[in-house]
């Protein structure tokens, strides 16, 4: 098994760079989305969502909505990664939306994890907001899209895995922000999260609704987005073991794939990992099977990365 998912990796790796190479002008348009939609305005910053459509006669699809990581730092909605990963779920079928959101922690330093509380929050909170609104904006435009609206899958990269879970999690408790921008009775149908988290100061817990069905991928050694917990009374920065525990504990639908000693790196496995993608969706999300599954993977061959290294230190 351990085999089978290097030798995928590597024949991924190679596809990309030799498609990457390989592009004419007129090839790598196809990787672009087909429409850009401005969804909000901040003084001068204007956020857009890139739009990728099935090609289709379809009066409704399932939609993803994708939020990048970077740290709250970088804007890589466009990373060429990204638009083939988006691409290829529109290929299938769905309707994609990659979306932007205000980064808050651009020019913030690191000085400390007390001291990296206050602006964290702040930055999850600004870009959580802008992913409800994107929710929204799917919501209100969902025939002109055609997206059926009880069918909105979030993913997410890192910072972008951290927001994802964290919408959902205000949608659990009903929180203001929930309220502000989700209809009353709105349920995500599905949460994929690439290396998240989520931050609470009331501590972990759901309190009026389940939470969608969700597939975790974290490395155990991950340095920069918390796997376990990081708590300070009922102030807390919940990864995907302690998120997993509360799960486990209510019998809440998940699969989590735990990469043992393998660092933030998971959290770019996005294509690597596009079957186990396609396997939630299908299975727990479309055919709504109840499962709670927790897999380790261990891979003593893979090689070092830069990411083995960095946390929020050499980040901020």
């Amino acid at each position: 098994m351990a085999m089978k998912r290097i030798f995928c990796l590597f024949a991924l790796i190679c596809f990309t760079v030799i498609i990457t190479r390989a592009q004419t002008p007129q090839d790598s348009a196809r990787w672009n989305p087909d429409e850009v939609i401005a969804f909000a305005q901040y003084d001068t910053l204007t956020l857009e969502m890139d739009c990728y459509f099935p090609n289709d006669d379809a009066e409704q699809h399932r939609c993803i909505i994708f939020s990048y990581g970077g740290g709250f730092v970088d804007n890589n909605q466009r990373q060429v990664s990204i638009r083939h990963f988006c691409r290829r779920l529109a290929d299938d079928g769905f309707v994609v939306v990659a979306s932007n959101y205000r980064l808050g922690l651009q020019g913030v330093r690191f000085k400390g994890p007390l001291r990296m509380i206050k602006p964290l929050e702040n930055a999850i909170g600004m870009a959580s907001e802008d992913l409800m609104k994107v929710t929204r904006y799917v919501l209100d435009y969902a025939s002109e899209l055609t997206v059926d609206p009880q069918q909105i899958i979030l993913v997410g990269s890192s910072a972008g895995a951290i927001i994802s879970l964290q919408c959902d999690y205000e949608r659990c408790n009903r929180t203001d922000l929930a309220l502000r921008y989700l209809p009353e009775g709105f349920r995500y149908a599905g949460v994929i999260a690439f290396s998240g988290a989520i931050f609470t100061r009331k501590g972990m817990k759901y309190t009026h609704d389940r939470p969608a069905p969700t597939l975790f991928f974290h490395g155990t050694a991950d340095k920069l987005v918390t796997y376990k917990k990081f708590k300070l009374f009922n102030i807390g920065f919940y990864g995907s073991d302690a998120i997993v525990r509360q799960f486990k504990a209510r019998h809440y639908p998940h699969k989590i794939i735990r990469f043992q000693d393998e660092s933030h790196i998971v959290s770019i496995r996005y294509l690597a990992d596009y079957e186990e993608v396609r396997w939630f969706i299908d299975k727990m999300v479309v055919d709504a099977h109840h499962y709670e599954i927790d897999e380790t993977f261990f891979d003593p061959f893979r090689p070092k990365t830069q990411w083995d290294t960095i946390g929020p230190g050499e980040m901020y």
